[in-house]
C-alpha cells in the first residue's frame, strides 16, 4: 500500500472515529480504545518478528556460503515468515474492526489466519513426531477451513 493511500486510510479512520465518538456507548468507546492499543502492540510485535526474520536470513546466507546445508534452518525461516504473515493478518483483522467493515470480512480474515497457521504447522512439523492420524486430522481441518473460506468468498461476491 502506498503512503498516500495509507495516510488517507488512517485519516479516514480518524475522521470516522470523530464522527461516531459521540454516538458510541461507554463500552464501545472502551472497546475501540482497547482495539487501538492491541493494534499498536501488534505493530511492535510485527517489527520485532521482521527483525528476527532478517537476522535469521542473514545467518542462513552465511551458513550457505560456508557450504553447509541445513534443511532445518529453511524450515525455521519459513516458519518465521508465516508467523509474520499471521501477525499481519491479525493486524488486518483489527483494521477491519476499527474501520467498521462487515462481520463477513472479519470472519474471512480469521479463517485465513487459521489456514496460514495450519500451513505454518505443516512446514515446521517433523512428520516423525506425529502419527498418521494426527497428520490426517490436520489435513482435514485445513481442507475444511479452505472450504469455509471459499464459501465465505462466494457469499461476499453476492
Amino acid at each position: 500500500m502506498d503512503k498516500n493511500k495509507l495516510a488517507h486510510s488512517n485519516s479516514k479512520g480518524l475522521q470516522r472515529l470523530k464522527e461516531l465518538w459521540p454516538e458510541l456507548t461507554l463500552f464501545e468507546r472502551f472497546e475501540y480504545i482497547v482495539t487501538l492499543i492491541v493494534s499498536l502492540v501488534l505493530a511492535m510485535i510485527i517489527v520485532i518478528a521482521l527483525l528476527n526474520l532478517l537476522d535469521n536470513i542473514y545467518e542462513m546466507t552465511v551458513t550457505q556460503l560456508t557450504g553447509e546445508v541445513d534443511y532445518k534452518m529453511f524450515q525455521v525461516t519459513f516458519g518465521m515468515l508465516l508467523t509474520l504473515l499471521i501477525a499481519l493478518e491479525f493486524r488486518n483483522s483489527i483494521d477491519a474492526i476499527l474501520e467498521g467493515r462487515g462481520l463477513l470480512v472479519q470472519v474471512k480474515i480469521v479463517v485465513l489466519i487459521a489456514i496460514i497457521a495450519l500451513a505454518r504447522k505443516f512446514l515446521v512439523m517433523d512428520a516423525n513426531e506425529f502419527g498418521a492420524m494426527m497428520i490426517a486430522a490436520f489435513a482435514l481441518v485445513t481442507l475444511s477451513l479452505g472450504v469455509v473460506y471459499w464459501l465465505l468468498a462466494k457469499k461476499h461476491e453476492l
